[in-house]
């Protein structure tokens, strides 16, 4: 395969000793079908070792290596080089967006995770009933029990909270992530949490605050409905309001 050289334009901040993030340009000699985590591996083992990004598994499951990359919040790992080069044969990388800045690529999870937690994103027991003494099946239609499943794909990379408009102008919104990951289990028929997770997800931080841009859904690498399943978590708020209990 034909070798040929681009130039990786990285947004560069180092706040112990930089007064303002930076552009760097880096030389990348690359191949067809390499990603954009190659690219960024090569310029930290031959040009800089000081350059800052998160990369684990390089299989795309684990979403460890998301950032922007012409324009757009990807996985590095599964961005080819070659498809998301600009006219000048550069390649941008940037950070997420709606998180601060640790070091150059990095960016602090804490908001995003602390979110997460807010909607209690484990199985709640009926606390009348006493423990089961047998496997507890999830009886449901098929095409119900496809969206828990494809809700549970979620590999965490942040990737919707950075494309989200709505967490861009207001940081306390729940964001897409610890919304969905709020469906997968109010969608569980073995789920008891509505009381607890209504709390949180009824009001304007939560699901009333998303405003259905579709940017979650496009942007996931996992294919993740994620509008629609917030669109069904409203449904379930509205009956919470009205009385009538809970359940996707």
């Amino acid at each position: 395969m034909a070798e040929s050289t681009v130039t990786f334009r990285v947004f560069r901040y180092n706040p112990v000793t930089d007064e303002k993030p930076y552009w760097a340009l880096y030389p990348v000699t690359v191949e067809p079908g390499d990603p954009v985590l190659m690219g960024l591996m090569r310029i930290r083992e031959e040009q800089d070792g000081s350059l800052a990004f998160r990369a684990s598994c390089r299989s795309g499951i684990c979403g460890s290596d998301a950032m922007v990359i012409a324009g757009r919040s990807r996985l590095a790992c599964k961005t080819q080089i070659l498809h998301v080069l600009n006219a000048q044969r550069e390649v941008v990388v940037e950070p997420l967006r709606n998180l601060s800045y640790v070091k150059d690529l990095v960016v602090d999870q804490t908001p995003f995770w602390e979110k997460f937690y807010q909607v209690d994103p484990w199985l709640h027991e009926d606390p009348l009933s006493k423990p089961p003494t047998t496997e507890r099946l999830m009886q449901l239609p098929e095409s119900e029990f496809d969206d828990i499943s494809k809700a549970s794909d979620c590999i965490f990379c942040q990737i919707c909270y950075s494309e989200c408009p709505v967490n861009g102008m207001d940081r306390a919104f729940l964001g897409p992530q610890a919304l969905i990951k709020a469906f997968r289990f109010e969608a569980d028929p073995r789920d008891h949490g509505t009381p607890d997770r209504a709390r949180t997800l009824n009001n304007q931080e939560g699901v009333w605050k998303c405003r259905t841009t579709f940017n979650c859904t496009l942007s996931c690498p996992k294919g993740i409905p994620i509008t629609k399943g917030i669109q069904a978590l409203k449904r379930e708020m509205l009956t919470v309001g009205l009385g009538r209990g809970g359940g996707v």
